[in-house]
């Protein structure tokens, strides 16, 4: 199952890519990345239920030609089972985002913020609070709008996942 990538323009690209889970892998990776100074904006690597075997996720700015070109060459590491490309903007690009906010926040219309947001408040210490939000960069970025002043400690957006990559890995081993 490849997938040819159809671009116009420099965009932003997800990969998935299920690979053997090896000592220096995702350094070589990172290292066609790096040789070209592409952008990379995200990048996740998560275990699969197949032991061993692990699904690579990066978001990075290329051209048409440049998505052709590092997607070939990602295929030809030993280690690497499949790659799959996709144009982000085609994706829904769903990720984490955690706020720590100030105890004194409380007060101050926090709980209206966090259910017209969906967001959830995971954890209480003694002067802070952990608050959750699972959504599009869009969405994150309307929460932080709202969060972001005095009561803001810390932020940090991760897990890239897009339901796209989610693909049967069994199918990768029936020709070996």
């Amino acid at each position: 199952m490849k997938k040819d990538l159809q671009q116009t323009s420099n965009s932003n690209l997800i990969m998935a890519i299920y690979a053997d889970d090896k000592k220096g892998l995702l350094g070589q990776i990172l290292m066609l990345f790096n040789r070209r100074s592409y952008t990379i904006y995200d990048l996740s690597v998560a275990r699969t239920d197949i032991k061993d075997i692990i699904l690579i996720t990066i978001e990075a700015q290329l051209s048409p030609g440049e998505a052709n070109t590092i997607t070939h060459k990602i295929r030809n590491i030993i280690e690497v089972h499949e790659v799959i490309s996709y144009p982000a903007n085609e994706v829904k690009l769903n990720k984490i985002a955690y706020f720590k906010l100030s105890g004194k926040c409380l007060d101050h219309g926090l709980w209206t913020k966090l259910q017209k947001y969906g967001a959830t408040i995971t954890e209480m210490q003694s002067d802070a609070l952990i608050v959750q939000k699972i959504g599009t960069d869009q969405d994150l970025d309307e929460l932080y709008q709202q969060l972001d002043g005095e009561f803001l400690i810390s932020y940090c957006k991760s897990g890239l996942v897009i339901p796209q990559s989610m693909i049967a890995l069994d199918s990768l081993f029936q020709d070996a």
